[in-house]
């Protein structure tokens, strides 16, 4: 318990209360965007994969300088702005307007990039880096367990009541969201030295160093795999099992399973150092790649591989705080973590957009081209290691 006391303060409580609510709330947009879009609105999948590109872009656009915000005039005013994010996501769910889908998927992109970017930000500047595994772990537990707990009840609302209930819900659940935010989550203000030119071209500059570029390939090439498996996954699922309930119970019991791997990853981290789990999380992530490929025609197999690739995906989510923080330079690290962000972003819709098409071949054409990404995160944990293994853990 003592190794875990810095983290029992008012901000981290906090801010683990907010991740975890902004995740339940926002629930259903990766699990049932595609399902409703194919369901009620009649459209194919790329159509859904179109939508998610383009929150997926412009949350990674908005998240660099919705980072440089962060370093400037402080982390909370940052977050704040992504929490309006969950409001958005209830509204998809209201109207089937192809351009009104787009407008609000806009929106939603945008706060996404500055949650992102605030959340990661708030994490850094409140955990210490003796316990920077556990406590990343337990802000990706809020999001895992949030959206887990949020699938659990949106698909049998879907079902039961429609997704125009379902979205009431979700919107007025995220208008709480925001209240709640703005009173129990303290400020973090900005650091009164900062470190590197804030302009483009110090980002640019930024982006020039081999170890930044590694960390930023690392974030891209796994994320596009995970792309797929998000937009997918729920949408085969559905097709062999004919219900919303199905999708949603995978996506609520392989989040619950990654979070059990958040935890032990975090622990990991902190007790042995960050490089072996990178090493063994990025090889999971291939090994899930190259077992959906093989077997995404069948039930188990997406039960089976979706399980782990949820599971080694969060798993090396888990370790890029503690990576961010080790890289970056003080008063730096907002930029970094919006660069980061944004190759997520990349990572998101290059996946979708890629599955979204080739699906159409079937299972293995998409997940096959995620298998080769993944072997290259493994190249990029390699080298990162390489550069930094013998830093202070």
């Amino acid at each position: 318990m003592s190794s875990l006391s810095p983290l029992l303060n008012k901000r981290f409580i906090a801010l683990l209360v907010i991740s975890f609510f902004s995740s339940f709330v926002a629930a259903p947009l990766n699990s049932l965007l595609p399902v409703y879009v194919e369901s009620e609105l009649a459209r194919a999948p790329i159509f859904s994969a179109s939508l998610r590109a383009v929150f997926l872009i412009l949350g990674g656009i908005f998240a660099v300088p919705a980072g440089r915000l962060a370093d400037g005039w402080g982390v909370k005013p940052v977050y704040i702005i992504g929490v309006l994010g969950p409001i958005l996501t209830g509204s998809i769910f209201f109207t089937g307007d192809p351009l009104l889908l787009t407008f609000l998927c806009t929106g939603i992109g945008i706060s996404f990039g500055f949650n992102s970017a605030g959340g990661q930000s708030y994490l850094i500047s409140a955990a210490p880096a003796s316990v920077i595994g556990i406590a990343s772990a337990g802000y990706f537990l809020g999001n895992t367990l949030g959206a887990a707990s949020g699938n659990l009840l949106a698909g049998p609302i879907a079902d039961a009541l429609g997704f125009q209930t379902l979205g009431l819900c979700a919107t007025l659940a995220g208008m709480c969201l925001i209240i709640l935010t703005i009173l129990i989550l303290p400020p973090i203000p900005a650091p009164e030295s900062s470190g590197g030119d804030r302009s483009l071209s110090g980002l640019i500059k930024l982006v020039k160093r081999t170890d930044i570029r590694l960390l930023l390939g690392i974030r891209f090439l796994p994320t596009s795999y995970w792309g797929a498996v998000t937009l997918l996954l729920p949408l085969l699922i559905y097709r062999l099992t004919g219900t919303n309930t199905a999708a949603t119970t995978f996506t609520a019991i392989s989040l619950s399973i990654a979070a059990i791997f958040q935890i032990l990853t975090g622990r990991l981290c902190d007790r042995i150092g960050r490089w072996r789990p990178i090493i063994i999380a990025s090889t999971l992530v291939a090994v899930s790649a190259l077992g959906l490929a093989l077997t995404g025609h069948t039930l188990w197999g997406l039960y089976t591989f979706g399980i782990v690739a949820a599971a080694s995906a969060w798993s090396l989510s888990t370790t890029m705080p503690g990576l961010i923080q080790l890289i970056a330079d003080e008063g730096e690290k907002g930029r970094v973590v919006g660069a980061a962000h944004l190759s997520w972003s990349l990572g998101m819709l290059s996946g979708s957009l890629g599955a979204g098409k080739l699906i159409e071949w079937g299972p293995a054409w998409p997940f096959g081209l995620g298998f080769v990404f993944c072997l290259g995160a493994l190249a990029c944990g390699v080298g990162l290691y390489r550069i930094h293994g013998q830093d202070t853990q």
